[in-house]
Formats: structure tokens, C-alpha cells, sequence
């Protein structure tokens, strides 16, 4: 009996078959350690600069013109009109035209509540240097003549034209006549008052 030929490529003992055999796996070496990139610092945000607050405007004086309030606004002070405690302010001649024109001084006074009131009086400046003789020699000319009409010299060279015309009625403790002469004048100059426009040396304001 002829004997078997086998392989000769033995099969080792011991060694798996294929169908036993374990599959290999596959060796991964460990990722290396990536060092953490430094982190940068934050800027800083500058500090907005803080802007100085305005001061506010102290508030505008208070004060009443005639000439726009009316005259309702100043009947409760018709009882200031005379008596000795007012104070020059300015006067002097005027003109608004060589047809216009006049002589006219301001006045200031304190009364109770710490009120400044101004005054005006006005008169007619066109017989300042007439005399008798000029009228009896025919020599006045037409505005002068007008100014006299029905009256006589002395009588038309005395008339005067007074009012109030302005008040300041939130006037501070401590202020004084100049201070009232020059805010109640200024006022007036805002609101086409008569301004004097050849003042005299006399007065607060006075040249």
C-alpha cells in the first residue's frame, strides 16, 4: 500500500489556521503633547476721558419794559414816580433825526422787595437858549415855535415828560445803583429805547 505524499510545506504545530488565527492590530503610536500656545494678554480699553460740564449761563435778570410789557405792567408803580431818592443814571441830548431829537435822563431807585425801577424824563431840548427877545424878534424857527404853541417860554421850557420804564425785578441783595443803571440801560438799548447820544458829565453813567 503506497503511503500518502504530504505537502512539503509542513504545517508547524501549534501554528493557527486561518481560521483560527487572530488578526493583527494595527500599533498606533501616541499622538505627542502639543504644548498650549500662551494665551495673549489682553489691551487694556483706555478710559474715556471725561469732559469738564459746562457751567450753566446764569439766568437772564428779570426785567419789565415798558415798551413791551405796556403800561398796565407799571401802574403799581405810578406811586414811585416822584420823591428825591432816585438817582442819575445818565442824560443828555438825542436824535433820531435832524426833525427828532430832544434832551432825556434816566433814573434809578430801590424800592421795597429789593425792585430797581428806572424813570425817564424827557422835555423838549429845541427852546433850551431861547429867550423873550428871540420871541419878540420873530427869530424862532418852525420846531421851535411848535414846541411854544399856547404856552409861554417858561412854561413850555419847564414841562416835562416822566414815566417808568423799566423794572428789574430780580435784582441780587448786594447790588447797587450802578448796577441797576447799566443792566436797566442796556435792557432798554435791546428794545429801541431813546439812548442818550451826547451824555452829559453828571450821572452813574455819564461821560
Amino acid at each position: 500500500m503506497a503511503k500518502r505524499k504530504t505537502s512539503k510545506k509542513s504545517i508547524k504545530r501549534g501554528a493557527a489556521t486561518p481560521s483560527t488565527a487572530k488578526p493583527r492590530t494595527a500599533k498606533f503610536s501616541k499622538p505627542k503633547a502639543i504644548a498650549p500656545k500662551p494665551k495673549a494678554k489682553p489691551t487694556p480699553t483706555p478710559k474715556p476721558k471725561r469732559t469738564p460740564k459746562a457751567k450753566p449761563a446764569p439766568p437772564s435778570p428779570h426785567i419789565l419794559i415798558r415798551k413791551s410789557a405796556g403800561p398796565r405792567a407799571f401802574a403799581k408803580y405810578k406811586a414811585y414816580v416822584s420823591g428825591t431818592r432816585w438817582e442819575l443814571a445818565i442824560s443828555g441830548r438825542w436824535s433820531e433825526s435832524p426833525y427828532h431829537s430832544g434832551h432825556i435822563a434816566y433814573y434809578v431807585r430801590r424800592i421795597a422787595g429789593g425792585v430797581w425801577l428806572m424813570k425817564s424824563v424827557e422835555r423838549n431840548a429845541d427852546l433850551d437858549d431861547v429867550t423873550e427877545e428871540d420871541i419878540e424878534e420873530g427869530a424862532l424857527n418852525d420846531d421851535q415855535l411848535q414846541a411854544l404853541w399856547g404856552r409861554t417860554l417858561e412854561e413850555a421850557q419847564n414841562e416835562e415828560f416822566v414815566e417808568i420804564v423799566a423794572a428789574w425785578l430780580d435784582a441780587p441783595r448786594k447790588s447797587f445803583s450802578i448796577d441797576a443803571a447799566k443792566t436797566l440801560y442796556e435792557a432798554l438799548r435791546t428794545h429801541d429805547a431813546i439812548m442818550v447820544s451826547e451824555p452829559d458829565e453828571d450821572g452813574l453813567l455819564g461821560g
